[in-house]
């Protein structure tokens, strides 16, 4: 009878302690859930959702370029960004490609000051689809060599110095998709993956389709700025060039021709520098008088077919970068200031007519007001 008292006090103290270490569990599930939570999807995060850019980037570049600050001021005052988004990166034409397939002079990380060019005609440790060999640019460095833009032994420093390089037409683009009306993506993709993974033949889709829609994935405009801005438009560099003088003019007639119009009224047809200047090839541009020449006499027929129909001999000797110049060719010149007389003659005189029948109606008291679809009210004064 003595120990019931000591065995009741020693069951409710029991019973104290249980309920206290149920509590502190209760306290602590939810730390324990969110840390185990956090853990999972950092896990997930970095092992199954990582991008494209992360694939090619196994020496961890984007460790350092991820960050939109990183940059410096270089000799002249200039602010440059070397930050990378590494979701546009992943969706681009090098996604796959490593850093240092292109950077190849960078021998160390963190690497020094980068005082050398890119390059484009290295060997990529890329196989493409379809493909024994890595990826190269090689076979397009060679046309561009024999181009018109490529240098040659011949050519002064300062040529060499003014000829357009890869990185001044080209970026790194995005890939997108082509038009439904002419390509549908969806439909004619299911087909491929009927045999092939979903991830790598879209991207060797999109890569294809890209390519489909015209010589170039630049607009008319685009291409038409590329071409004139800091190179065929100004004059003062390519006067110190020595160029011919149908060079010299050739934006400034180009912008004058039925093609120069309709682009920059925003057509999407009418030909460009490219169409005329360059095959499918699109960098085997060469003077005019070159037997490859696109713009040579033996193949402007084929040129001009590319848009026009029935094209014939005497269709080619239109002069598309014509002057106008009285000296130069009197004839155009006349009949294009005839013209000119005659559609401002035309457009005055309607204006002129407009505004005698105005004043004719406000004398005889007819009012101007904008009102039930007419501007005149009232009945005139004369009998």
């Amino acid at each position: 009878m003595g120990n019931k008292p000591l065995l009741k006090g020693r069951k409710i103290m029991n019973q104290l302690t249980i309920r206290c270490f149920k509590e502190d569990i209760i306290l602590e599930l939810p730390k324990i859930l969110i840390t185990a939570i956090l853990c999972i999807a950092a896990f997930f995060t970095f092992t199954l959702s990582g991008s494209e850019a992360d694939a090619a980037d196994k020496e961890n570049c984007l460790m350092c370029h991820k960050y939109k600050q990183i940059g410096r001021i270089d000799e002249q005052g200039r602010k440059r960004s070397y930050y990378v988004n590494e979701n546009i990166y992943g969706n681009t034409t090098h996604r796959n490609v490593p850093c240092r397939d292109c950077h190849s002079y960078i021998d160390k990380l963190p690497h020094d000051e980068v005082t050398e060019e890119v390059n484009c005609a290295n060997e990529c440790h890329v196989k493409p689809p379809f493909a024994k060999e890595n990826f190269s640019h090689k076979n397009i460095i060679k046309v561009y060599n024999e181009s018109v833009h490529g240098v040659h032994k011949d050519d002064s420093e300062e040529l060499k110095q003014a000829k357009p390089y890869c990185k001044y037409c080209h970026l790194n683009p995005i890939y997108t998709r082509v038009d439904e009306k002419r390509i549908a993506f969806e439909q004619t993709l299911s087909r491929c993956l009927n045999c092939h993974e979903r991830k790598g033949v879209t991207q060797a889709y999109k890569h294809i389709t890209h390519r489909l829609r015209n010589k170039t994935s630049r607009s008319p405009q685009e291409v038409v700025q590329l071409c004139s801005k800091n190179c065929h438009a100004n004059m003062p560099l390519m006067e110190s060039l020595k160029v011919s003088p149908e060079s010299l003019e050739s934006v400034e007639t180009y912008n004058e021709s039925i093609h120069g119009k309709a682009v920059a009224l925003g057509s999407q047809k009418a030909a460009d520098c490219i169409s005329c200047h360059a095959s499918s090839s699109i960098h085997d541009v060469y003077k005019k008088d070159h037997k490859l020449s696109t713009v040579n006499d033996a193949n402007r027929i084929n040129t001009c077919n590319q848009c026009h129909e029935n094209v014939n001999e005497r269709f080619v000797q239109i002069d598309v970068h014509s002057g106008l110049g009285r000296e130069e060719k009197p004839l155009l010149y006349f009949v294009n200031l005839g013209l000119q007389v005659v559609f401002y003659a035309s457009v005055l005189g309607l204006v002129g007519l407009m505004l005698l029948e105005t004043k004719g109606r406000k004398k005889d008291g007819i009012l101007w007001q904008i009102k039930k679809g007419t501007s005149w009210r009232g009945r005139s004064k004369r009998k």
